[in-house]
């Protein structure tokens, strides 16, 4: 049965039927009253607990959703503070403070269109975006019993990935590279008698990523009890995929290594931060009039291996630690001429 009952100033509601007792305040002794006979009615029927599920969904808005995803998983993270910077610039766009039921198809596809042809977002970076949130609601639905019936990520299609573009450099413009990589000084913009410090590794560190195809994090992490000269190996012991690999060294990579002192906690290119290499990264492709990033340089040492080298399409898979061949093909790019020269030398 339900009654009603003043409560310091509001109304309360009280409903105890078929050993279900629900309470709730209201200011008005009306809405008490109708609420009370809809939640008897709906615990008679036996609908009292999905209904309440469904409420769910008018009660928790997509940031809040986004909260408990990053507070649930940050720990998992291997950035948890760039996890948290995308979390927080997620929760910036109007769509996050739409209610979980408001979220549909139909949203989630303006929210894509928008982000394309009004701020001029690429295509990957809309596709992380949808990633994200349809891994929030997929979070919700198996541990917070949040009742969505399907994740409505999965009917809205995937923005078209921009043509592949060649990321390698010409002969001339690689000196240009490993030239201004050595300069002792770099004039800071907006401060034109402060030059920054160089770093002293930077010119090694760039002929060892294109020689090795390592990551950016593989070779910040990697220490000096991790490389065998004598077989010419390096371990790479924290990879971005989980799966630690053993990779080949070149002669130059080694002799990177080498002219190299060992820092104090054993690594051959320590940084104080990622942000400030990046920072150090964009004067020297700003100095040498370049239009490069650094992850470019993982693209020039596939291809040099597959068109100066020979090495087969598995053995490039496995330097690099590529799981699959489609994350691979990203990589290479297959100039015209080598296909030519190659003609030449089998069939000429």
């Amino acid at each position: 049965m339900a009654y009603i009952r003043k409560h310091y100033g509001s109304w309360q509601a009280i409903v105890r039927k078929n050993k279900i007792r629900v309470i709730k305040t209201f200011k008005k002794k009306s809405d008490a009253s109708k609420w009370a006979y809809k939640t008897e009615a709906q615990i008679e029927v036996g609908s009292y607990f999905d209904v309440q599920k469904t409420q769910k969904l008018n009660e928790i808005k997509l940031h809040e959703l986004l909260d408990i995803f990053f507070d649930k998983t940050k720990l998992k993270s291997k950035h948890p503070k760039r996890f948290g910077y995308e979390i927080e610039h997620m929760k910036r766009y109007p769509i996050s403070k739409l209610y979980l039921s408001q979220i549909t198809p139909k949203i989630l596809a303006e929210f894509r269109d928008e982000c394309i042809d009004v701020d001029d977002k690429s295509p990957s970076t809309v596709t992380k975006y949808l990633g994200l949130i349809s891994r929030a609601i997929n979070l919700g639905r198996r541990e917070l019993d949040i009742p969505v019936q399907y994740n409505p990520v999965s009917l809205v299609a995937k923005p078209k990935e921009r043509p592949k573009v060649d990321m390698t450099l010409s002969d001339e413009e690689w000196e240009r590279l490993v030239k201004h990589s050595q300069k002792t000084g770099f004039v800071v913009e907006g401060y034109p008698n402060r030059l920054r410090r160089p770093l002293h590794y930077m010119k090694q560190m760039i002929v060892f990523a294109r020689e090795t195809l390592c990551r950016q994090g593989e070779i910040f992490n990697l220490k000096k009890q991790h490389v065998d000269f004598l077989k010419g190996t390096a371990k790479i012991v924290k990879t971005k995929n989980d799966n630690p690999r053993t990779i080949g060294l070149s002669p130059l990579a080694m002799k990177c290594l080498k002219e190299l002192p060992t820092s104090f906690d054993g690594t051959f290119f320590p940084i104080k931060s990622r942000s400030s290499f990046n920072n150090y990264w964009r004067l020297i492709i700003r100095d040498a009039e370049l239009d490069f990033t650094f992850h470019s340089l993982r693209h020039m040492g596939a291809s040099d291996l597959i068109t100066k080298y020979g090495w087969s399409i598995a053995e490039v898979q496995a330097q690099g630690g590529w799981k699959t061949l489609k994350a691979l093909q990203r990589y290479l790019h297959i100039q015209g001429d080598h296909l030519g020269r190659k003609f030449k030398r089998e069939r000429g």
